[in-house]
């Protein structure tokens, strides 16, 4: 009898810890550490979206019609030559949703409604709601130069891990059925793999736009008359020179010189030798941070711009891209210094950390020339340690640029970058 007893009791203890258990992973919070690639890692909230929203697609390949809409995309994008195909997760679910109606079926509401929440999960942490439609996107990795029809239906999709990308050993891929393939991080794989992730271009080009606003109201970008500093991809309308900076078509009296020209420098070679990404990271979205000494005030200026033809490193790009426009900067010199742009980075909680760092680090400082260099190194200095970590890449800083000065194949502190700079003086409109 005692010894039923003693059984009846473990039972129910032992029924009582299972719910226990049950209850407690599912409350399990959301972005508790995990064991990833051998390491403990915390996974960020992007990356979490970037999980869920490999998992809900590689199901939704199941049903045709998205297989069929995701397809259309993946061909509508317009892409640059040996670059991969990609879609917006927006733009598909739209499709999709269109052609649910075009064929009188019921819509698939939850998937549809669970991918959306997922984006606008990621605009919210990045900051860029109503900044930008939508980030994630699925891009198709296909190994070597293979351009054969993809079968998507069967296609695995694949999501980046979380944590030091220098660090990964394995990418998990999820098939129609929902069962885990784990692939190597290092050497990419000879099928076909779709990747859920980020659009790194549209972040670059949303992140720095509110970056560079950022800047102004911090004080941190002295924008001199005659110059509109928003940061806008593709071609000014001088020809053969892209620009970051529009310039605005009457320049103010206070800017003009006598010579009718405003004095710039122009990059019109570089080549990055690595660029510190995975093949599931697709290509690369790098930007420069130039920086040095406000012309009017003791303070640091510093400009985000964005590199969208950078995508590959071992090539050489030649961008005809001006870098410097040098009424902003005192001493007419200045530095740049060149990031990698990965999925994680908040570019307004960036730049409120550099400009407050900064502030702190430099002080009340005298405009003597010495301390253009010092601003470049209080940048780097006051970045935190995470943004280096599948964060933002640091990958190379050239000091000191002087105008006036042509820089070729100049070489970067680092060794990783190597850059063409030269005169260049914009005629006034």
């Amino acid at each position: 009898m005692k010894f039923t007893a003693i059984c009846r009791q473990l039972s129910i203890g032992a029924l009582c810890f299972a719910a226990f258990t049950s209850q407690a992973e599912e409350l399990r919070p959301e972005f508790s550490a995990e064991m990833l690639n051998g390491m403990i890692v915390q996974p960020s909230s992007i990356d979490i979206a970037k999980r869920q929203a490999a998992m809900k697609i590689s199901q939704m390949l199941a049903n045709p019609l998205f297989a069929a809409s995701l397809e259309q995309q993946l061909n509508a994008t317009p892409k640059k030559p040996g670059s991969e195909k990609a879609a917006s997760l927006h733009s598909v679910l739209d499709d999709f949703q269109q052609r649910q109606l075009t064929a009188g079926l019921t819509a698939d509401k939850d998937s549809e409604t669970k991918l959306r929440q997922l984006d606008k999960t990621v605009l919210d942490k990045k900051g860029l709601t109503g900044v930008s439609k939508g980030l994630l996107e699925v891009r198709l990795y296909q190994p070597g130069k293979q351009q054969a029809a993809v079968d998507l239906s069967q296609t695995l999709v694949a999501f980046e891990p979380a944590g030091d990308d220098k660090q990964w050993r394995v990418v998990e891929a999820y098939d129609r059925n929902g069962k885990v393939h784990r692939l190597d991080a290092r050497t990419a794989p000879q099928v076909p793999v779709l990747v859920a992730d980020i659009d790194g271009r549209e972040d670059l080009r949303a992140g720095i736009a509110l970056a560079n606003r950022t800047l102004v109201q911090q004080g941190m970008q002295n924008k001199q008359p005659g110059t509109n500093l928003a940061v806008e991809p593709g071609v000014s309308d001088l020809p053969g020179v892209s620009t970051h900076q529009r310039i605005s078509s009457v320049p103010s009296a206070n800017t003009r010189h006598s010579s009718g020209y405003i004095e710039t420098a122009k990059l019109d070679r570089i080549r990055v030798k690595d660029d510190m990404e995975p093949w599931v990271s697709g290509a690369a979205e790098i930007y420069a941070m130039v920086s040095g000494v406000q012309p009017d005030q003791s303070k640091a200026q510093i400009e985000l711009v964005e590199m969208p033809y950078l995508d590959y490193d071992g090539q050489t790009y030649s961008p005809n891209q001006i870098l410097f426009f040098w009424s902003n900067y005192r001493f007419a010199a200045a530095n740049v210094q060149f990031f990698e742009h990965d999925d994680n980075t908040n570019y307004k909680d960036l730049v409120v950390a550099i400009t407050s760092g900064v502030e702190k680090l430099l002080g009340v400082f005298k405009p003597e020339y010495a301390i253009i260099a010092t601003v470049a190194g209080a940048i780097i200095q006051v970045m935190p340690s995470k943004w280096f970590e599948n964060g933002d890449d640091y990958l190379d800083s050239f000091y000191t640029l002087e105008k006036n000065r042509t820089y070729t194949d100049w070489l970067g502190a680092g060794s990783n970058v190597t850059m063409t700079l030269t005169p260049y003086r914009l005629k006034e409109q």
